[in-house]
């Protein structure tokens, strides 16, 4: 009867949490025990894994969680284990292919509404990805009365197929266009499409021999595509700053993510191209974030 109630006590979460977080801890994870926590939650619906220490999985559930702990271990992202992330407190989905969405990025969303007119307006988000910083754009403007005009563009399928899905999730009513970055917002005689009041963008900014170090969640798992700026990581910048200028309205704002280092450099192609009141954003970490400025 004793040894039943041992065998039966390694099924309990409490127990699979405490070897689960050793396991992670051992393979380097970060913050292994909320992780193990969230996977324990995925795979029973529990939420508080802590008041429930007590309470056994059942085999398959067991089985479950002991292929994502082992996933994990090997530094395959969270995110993509449980298919979905929060930014600006909202949910949105993860998939394989497709730049996990992060707090960062948040910053560009703050940016965006703090400068947004008092009426309605044309939104561009550029190599949006996820979809993250359009949509999470789109749902608080529209809470603040605003049904804004908002297009998510990216060159990747993966990634607009998701922002598709996140766009349903959210019930938000934005246009998905699929383009090697302004290229097919132009009609046949090269002209922009249509102008915009605000462009965000989050582009591809890591210099490609700095992939190398980046944590092996990102190196290994994250699309190239989205991380690999160029030699210099300002390739994006460069392009994207050019073009705007077709693209904006009197008086537009350019918003960008940058790396912790890239303001001086963003700063002088934006001001080399004419853009005014050019400024810069920290985010929690104290480090530069954004940096934006208008024409």
């Amino acid at each position: 009867m004793d040894n039943n109630k041992s065998v039966k006590s390694t099924k309990s979460i409490g127990y699979l949490r405490k070897k689960y977080t050793s396991m992670l801890e051992v393979a380097g994870i970060e913050n292994a025990q909320m992780e193990v926590k969230w996977l324990i939650s995925y795979v029973t619906d529990i939420y508080d894994v802590f008041l429930h220490a007590d309470e056994e999985l059942d085999d398959i559930q067991c089985m479950k969680l002991k292929k994502l702990v082992m996933k994990r271990a090997s530094h395959y992202p969270l995110q993509y284990l449980i298919g979905d992330t929060y930014f600006m407190d909202l949910r949105f989905l993860c998939r394989e292919k497709v730049l996990i969405p992060r707090t960062d990025s948040e910053n560009v969303v703050y940016c965006a509404l703090e400068h947004a007119p008092e009426k309605v307006i044309s939104v561009l988000d550029m190599c949006t990805g996820s979809g993250c910083i359009g949509i999470s754009y789109y749902k608080y403007r529209f809470k603040d009365g605003f049904d804004d005009h908002v297009t998510l563009v990216d060159i990747s399928e993966d990634a607009l197929d998701l922002a598709s899905d996140n766009a349903r999730l959210h019930n938000a009513d934005v246009k998905i266009v699929q383009s090697d970055l302004f290229k097919s917002l132009r009609d046949k005689d090269g002209k922009p499409k249509r102008k915009y009041e605000m462009i965000l963008c989050n582009p591809p900014y890591i210099k490609t021999n700095d992939i190398n170090y980046l944590m092996k969640d990102v190196r290994d798992f994250e699309p190239r595509l989205a991380l690999d700026g160029s030699r210099d990581g300002l390739e994006f910048y460069r392009k994207i700053v050019k073009e705007a200028l077709d693209f904006l309205k009197p008086e537009g704002y350019l918003i960008f993510e940058i790396g912790y280092d890239q303001y001086m450099s963003v700063f002088s192609l934006m001001r080399q191209a004419g853009f005014k009141g050019i400024k810069k954003l920290k985010g929690m970490d104290q480090l530069d974030r954004v940096v934006f400025g208008h024409l």
